[in-house]
């Protein structure tokens, strides 16, 4: 799977029009992590001392399983090469924080033993951070994770960059995780790989300016005042996969923010994510082949997208298209679909068939990543 970020969405003559631009997040990198647990009745998981890798899953779901301990390692030749440490904090049943939340170096770190052993107590919450050489946080990537709560389930989502996940105080057991890592964007990026737009779309006029890299994310802009935006697209073309982003949309009624893949001619080759830019939660998934539309889908997301990141997936087969919102399926197309290579895109717009309301003030698409 590559991690990559990027910004865009369907216009006339779209790739006629691209100019190049330079931006950049890493992309597939050689750093990863293996992680292994202590489970309730189950002991050492996985056996023979196997580790669960890159975002698999640790622990037990729907069978009341407490996880007991933990530890986990980076692997891949980045992680010595920059010299990085994946650190990590567990709060333990009678026992609260193994360490301050607040001190990295005083936790655990790159294979230690984290959680109690030969106590039967149930870990409670969890925070992980990964620092480069001087003991900081990583500047160029990040560490993710969820986790699996008694009577809580996966209701927390993905946390970050030593958030806590889990409860302290509630005494609900944590049943299962999941650790990744994550690529920020930094630098600039090939203009081999990557095009902005600078064409206009509805009301909108794309501009490789408002199009920008700082603090580890991509930022899509909406000067005050105006309906401009940004787009992106990859120069190469991509075929059946998993597309995911981490987003946080703009509060601009009247604009959306598309997460799709495109191939000229309109109305031949495309297969989108649309979520309108206000707090209300409305979401379209989208497919056109053959000339015409095929399939459309209008969900309600029940959370403000503009009030935080949240993930939009697409997996995308030759016989059925899904879609997913935090992990959640919310639609399968069956049929209908486009079978030819396709542009993978983002970006933010106001169309034609709303309103006209320029942005009063200046708001911002921001982008974690984009992996596939």
């Amino acid at each position: 799977m590559k991690i990559m970020p990027v910004v865009g969405l369907l216009s006339p003559l779209l790739f006629l029009l691209l100019l190049p631009f330079s931006i950049h997040a890493q992309a597939a990198t050689p750093l990863g992590l293996a992680y292994r647990g202590h489970v309730q009745d189950y002991g050492d998981i996985p056996a023979d001392n196997g580790v669960v890798t890159d975002g698999g899953l640790l622990g037990t779901t729907g069978e009341g399983k407490r996880i007991e301990g933990l530890t986990v390692q980076l692997t891949g030749s980045q992680a010595t090469a920059q010299n990085y440490s994946i650190r990590y904090n567990v709060h333990i049943e009678n026992e609260g924080w193994q360490a301050d939340t607040d001190d990295l170096l005083s936790w655990k770190k790159d294979g230690d033993d984290a959680g109690s052993q030969s106590k039967s107590q149930r870990l409670e919450a969890i925070q992980l951070q990964l620092t480069d050489a001087t003991g900081q946080p990583a500047t160029d990537y990040a560490v993710e994770y969820r986790v699996h709560i008694q009577d809580y389930g996966w209701s927390q989502g993905w946390k970050k960059d030593g958030a806590i996940a889990g409860t302290a105080g509630e005494s609900k057991r944590l049943e299962a995780i999941q650790i990744r890592i994550v690529a920020k964007f930094s630098g600039s990026l090939d203009p081999a790989v990557y095009k902005a737009s600078s064409h206009r779309l509805g009301q909108t006029q794309f501009r490789p300016k408002n199009v920008t890299v700082s603090d580890g994310q991509l930022a899509i802009t909406i000067p005050a005042g105006t309906m401009d935006s940004g787009e992106i697209s990859t120069v190469d073309l991509k075929s059946y996969g998993n597309y995911e982003i981490s987003m946080k949309l703009p509060n601009a009624p009247s604009s959306i923010t598309g997460f799709f893949l495109y191939a000229p001619p309109d109305y031949f080759q495309e297969i989108d994510i649309e979520i309108y830019n206000q707090p209300d939660g409305k979401i379209m998934f989208t497919s056109y082949a053959n000339g015409g539309l095929t399939q459309t889908v209008t969900k309600d997301l029940n959370f403000d997208p503009t009030a935080d990141f949240h993930h939009y997936r697409i997996d995308y087969q030759p016989d059925f298209i899904d879609f997913y919102v935090d992990d959640i399926h919310l639609t399968r197309f069956n049929g209908g679909i486009p079978h030819n290579p396709m542009y993978l895109m983002v970006n933010a717009w106001f169309p034609n068939w709303l309103a006209k309301k320029p942005a009063p003030q200046t708001q911002q698409l921001l982008i974690d990543w984009i992996r596939y």
